[in-house]
């Protein structure tokens, strides 16, 4: 995608990853001007932020349901027409972006999600289908609005990580009743990540050390004359 393709007030996305932690903030475009935009000031606790030269800052457009990425922007405050912005600094085009490239872990358990309502903190219990770095994925019967923050308990062994979230897909199947939720999470986790490589790791173990990935030598193998 082409920066002259980008839209005027449109929503966006920055992807700030620092000192190995990754966040993402929303915005609305406000001005396009040669290979610079100008959107919405971001801001925490009503404090506007500025980012270090330590930071990588990717820039995330979404054009009809297709989600596209430019790498290591440039994102600065300015002043214009009496107003404070971000300004963000492309090059070249925007690359074809999938979120669910990341590895996910299938878990298929129950574990407990919270949710803030207006009778206060409410915890349910959901069946967790698969978790990355970036994401989960639940079933439960509930119906829970869109951009509804949650946050997981993620238990497994001796391992325990409370993770927050923003539910961004959901879907109602019929055939089990219930409805299918896509949570992003509001920052990428290290623990998280280590947990999940270390999952990986010992599956791809296990699969290895079953029975039928090893035939014994000087016995047919009945599956020899088909191509993996």
């Amino acid at each position: 995608m082409e920066i002259l393709d980008i839209v005027k007030g449109q929503k966006m996305e920055l992807e700030v990853r620092c000192d190995g932690q990754t966040i993402n903030f929303k915005s609305e475009i406000v001005l396009i001007k040669n290979n610079d935009l100008l959107i919405s000031k971001l801001t925490v606790n009503d404090q506007t932020i500025g980012f270090s030269d330590q930071c990588t800052i990717n820039f995330l457009y979404n054009s009809e349901e297709k989600l596209f990425l430019w790498e290591n922007t440039t994102v600065k405050l300015v002043k214009y027409d009496g107003n404070v912005y971000h300004k963000i600094s492309l090059k070249g085009e925007g690359k074809s972006f999938n979120r669910r490239e990341s590895y996910r872990l299938y878990i298929g358990e129950e574990m407990q999600v919270s949710l803030n309502t207006t009778t206060g903190p409410t915890a349910l219990t959901v069946l967790i289908k698969d978790i990355s770095e970036s994401g989960v994925g639940f079933v439960v019967a509930e119906d829970i609005d869109l951009d509804r923050t949650i946050r997981l308990k993620l238990k497994d062994s001796d391992f325990s990580l409370n993770i927050p979230g923003v539910i961004v897909r959901k879907e109602f199947k019929d055939s089990i009743n219930a409805f299918i939720y896509g949570c992003k999470f509001s920052e990428k986790n290290q623990k998280l990540g280590k947990y999940i490589m270390k999952k990986q790791t010992e599956r791809q173990r296990n699969k290895a050390a079953t029975p039928s990935a090893h035939p014994k030598r000087g016995k047919s193998n009945p599956t020899s004359n088909n191509p993996q």
